[in-house]
Parts: C-alpha cells; structure tokens; sequence
C-alpha cells in the first residue's frame, strides 16, 4: 500500500490498513511516523483509556509487521455517522492537511494521525465500545495519532517575554498559532496545545483538532481560535500569499476516500467530490471525507485578512535565522 504525504503538491494525506492484534515485542522504542501508523499491518497492543473505562480516546502501543519495535499511539473511535461534536475525524485530517499545506516535510504542527478502518468484532480488542460507522456495515472507523513524548502543555497564553527572546519559540508558536487561526480551532483545553524539545528544538503541537472549522464551540474557551502572536517567519509569509482556494478546494474537498470491502473501510483514490455541501458523503459502499465549500470558503477568508495584515505591517517579520 502506498503511503503518500500531501504537502504543497496535489497527494493523498490519508490511507486506512487491516488491522492486526497481537503481542507488542519487548524491544527499543520504535519511531512513530504517518507510514508506520497507515501501515498495511498496524499491531495494537495494551490498549487502555486516558481517563476513564468509556473514554473515546485510548492509548496505546503499536508496531508493523515489518518492524517489531513498539512506539506509543493515540486510538480515537469514530461513532455514528462518522461526525458528532467533539469527534469529527474528517476535521482531525484537515489540521494535518492545512499542517501539510503551509510547511515543508518535518515541520509539522499537527501530529501524524491516520484514519483506519476495522470490523466490529476485531476493533473491540482494543475498545469494547467501539460502534459501527453505519448499522449494518460490521466496519469501525477510528484515528491512531502518534502520541508526544515528553511533551508538556501550552498554557492559554503567549510567553511575550519568550517570544520576544527566543527565536526558536517564536517561529514555532507563530506557527502553530497561524495554524490554529485557520483551522479556526474552538477547544482550548489545557494539554490541546504542547510543547517538546528545548532550546534550538523547541516545537509546539495542536494535537486534538476535532473541534474547529464548522463545529459548534467548546464549552472550555477558545484561545486557540484568535490571532495572538505578532510575528511570523518570512518563509510562511511567503506561503499564505502563494496558497490559493483553488489549491484548498484541490487538498480539503476529498481528503479521504474509501469503499467498504469485507466489514473494513479500505482506501481508495480521491474522486471528484460527492456533494461540495457536506463534509461526510457516503454513496453505499463509497465514502469521501473532507470539508465543505463553505468550510473552505471560511478558511480562504481568514488567510486573506491575515496576509492583508501582515502586508499592512501589523503582523511583523521574524528574524532569519542566523
């Protein structure tokens, strides 16, 4: 199975595989990366919920087939219909797809994070109360997302100080802000946002991005969803002005596509778009994600008042690094 990364060229950012369960080897800490999790063969082990038995998101540990060493994942079941508040996979897929969109490969803000796809009885293994997308399919879907090591929260506030002292966090949080901003993000927990790496290789993460775009607000606050940072580097300067809606619609339209084959929701090339209007299209056996002509329409808005200011000169240039 192939694993193609969307960034600023016309590929596929998400891919599904069979799903097997068995043992994780004691071994080194592997590397979790987008192919590993949209293996052909992911295999999950000791999961177990974050906070509580029913919790919809569970960690675990997984490996390939083709490398035994383990490496730490987020598991997040899709429910009905595959879109309730609070658990949009398609909007979890469009962060990393804007991620893709506006920075180079390595410089992500957004987590890898792939949707897959398993039977009922299978995907109980790892969550007993997993649910069929739709009644009558046998099939779960549900998110693996690499999980942070070593990461600490963000708090609900831009170190001034900081960004005016260090670069390196300066370039990060502006990105991860800017980001934050277009996806228009509406969930400011606490631990949404984090850090890893010091000095030089500080790096900020949005990692739970499934309210935002068109859904309906946390209840928690959201300070993720406005502009607070200054600043930004010259290379994303140069990217928000390039990024056209023709490039948006081509990469947010259909960020998935699949057809239902066995009680699993196998991938399969992006088509033309189901119906522009709604952000989860199935047609029987087929099934396309992504955001609607609205949704996108929105996003185009909010990059245009942003390189409005920052060609006013209200949103400065960082510095190039020395």
């Amino acid at each position: 199975m192939e694993c193609e990364l969307l960034r600023w060229s016309a590929r596929a950012a998400v891919l599904c595989g069979a799903l097997a369960l068995q043992p994780v080897p004691a071994a080194g800490q592997g590397s979790c990366t987008l192919d590993a999790l949209a293996a052909p063969q992911l295999i999950i082990e000791n999961a177990e919920p974050v906070r509580f038995e029913r919790d919809i998101t569970r960690k675990a540990m997984a490996h390939t087939a083709a490398s035994p060493e383990p490496f730490k994942i987020k598991v997040r079941r899709a429910g009905a219909g595959a879109s309730s508040f609070n658990n949009e996979p398609r909007y979890e897929l469009a962060a990393l797809a804007m991620s893709q969109l506006l920075y180079p490969p390595g410089e992500d803000v957004v987590p890898p994070i792939v949707l897959r796809s398993e039977s009922l009885p299978a995907f109980h293994v790892i969550d007993p109360a997993g649910v069929e997308a739709w009644r009558g399919t046998n099939a779960v879907l549900f998110v693996v997302q690499c999980w942070l090591t070593d990461a600490t929260p963000h708090r609900l506030q831009i170190d001034a100080a900081r960004f005016a002292a260090d670069p390196a966090y300066a370039r990060t949080i502006s990105r991860l802000n800017v980001l934050t901003y277009l996806i228009e993000h509406k969930d400011s927990n606490l631990g949404n946002v984090m850090l890893t790496g010091e000095g030089s290789a500080v790096r900020a993460w949005a990692i739970d991005n499934g309210v935002a775009f068109g859904s309906e607000e946390s209840d928690v606050g959201v300070f993720w969803k406005s502009l607070h940072v200054d600043a930004v580097d010259r290379a994303l300067a140069d990217r928000l002005r390039s990024l056209t809606l023709e490039e948006l619609r081509a990469h947010l339209g259909v960020i998935a596509q699949y057809e239902l084959v066995d009680s699993r929701w196998q991938p399969r090339e992006r088509g033309a778009n189901f119906d522009t209007r709604r952000g989860v299209r199935r047609r029987g056996d087929q099934l396309q994600l992504g955001l609607t002509i609205a949704e996108i329409g929105a996003v185009e808005r909010r990059r245009q008042r942003l390189v409005s200011r920052i060609d006013k000169g209200d949103i400065r240039l960082l510095p190039d690094a020395s």
